[in-house]
């Protein structure tokens, strides 16, 4: 992708003969076709198409908190596309075609805020998972004020419980209700930081995969 300031072709947006033109971001782009693609279908391509299928369903489940949680990272690109590009290398296990994604290696947040420190998650009874961490307000620009983010993944449902207002750096603890049907699913739990302007996040911490109780 090339960008674009002062084409010879003037203002052209959409197609001039192998060249697409548009603007993304606040930028003129140009992007070329391919004329011909010898063989779209070799190893290589159908690992990477798979990977990128797998997280394109996964960040689908989240993509709200995906928006907050990638902003600050989120320069000349999208949150998603800076999600991806986060994990699609690290996060996925496995051999082609039996990809699965590597819940402890995920990133669910990207940014320069101090995160968290000593983060912890336990299931307790009344389908309840618990969250802990240390208050680590002074260290870095961290603040007591910062609001926390929290995710649970239950990759079984194809479902998410998230958090985002409720508790701040200070409070050192966040108990989140999941639906009854969880019972017995595995839960993948993180957590991340925000500024209440919402301008500067931390990198996200994974706390645990725990079974939910009853």
């Amino acid at each position: 992708m090339a960008i674009v300031q002062n084409p010879v072709t003037g203002r052209t947006r959409k197609k001039f003969g192998s060249a697409v033109f548009s603007k993304q971001f606040g930028k003129n782009t140009m992007r070329t076709k391919p004329i011909e693609v010898r063989n779209p279908k070799t190893q290589l391509q159908k690992e990477q198409r798979s990977k990128f299928s797998i997280m394109v369903a996964l960040a689908r489940l989240f993509m709200g908190f995906i928006r907050v949680s990638f902003k600050q990272a989120a320069t000349g690109m999208s949150q998603f596309n800076v999600f991806v590009r986060s994990n699609i290398s690290t996060a996925i296990t496995g051999v082609f075609p039996n990809y699965a994604v590597d819940f402890a290696s995920l990133i669910i947040s990207k940014g320069t805020l101090t995160g968290a420190d000593t983060g912890a998650a336990i299931a307790v009874a009344g389908h309840i998972v618990d969250i802990t961490w240390v208050d680590n307000s002074g260290n870095g620009d961290a603040l007591a004020t910062d609001k926390v983010m929290a995710l649970i993944i239950n990759n079984t449902k194809k479902a998410i419980i998230q958090d985002m207002v409720t508790k701040t750096r200070a409070d050192v603890s966040l108990s989140l209700t999941v639906p009854a049907t969880w019972v017995g699913n595995q839960v993948h739990i993180f957590m991340a930081f925000k500024t209440p302007a919402g301008d500067r996040i931390s990198d996200s911490s994974f706390l645990a995969s725990v079974a939910v109780i009853a």
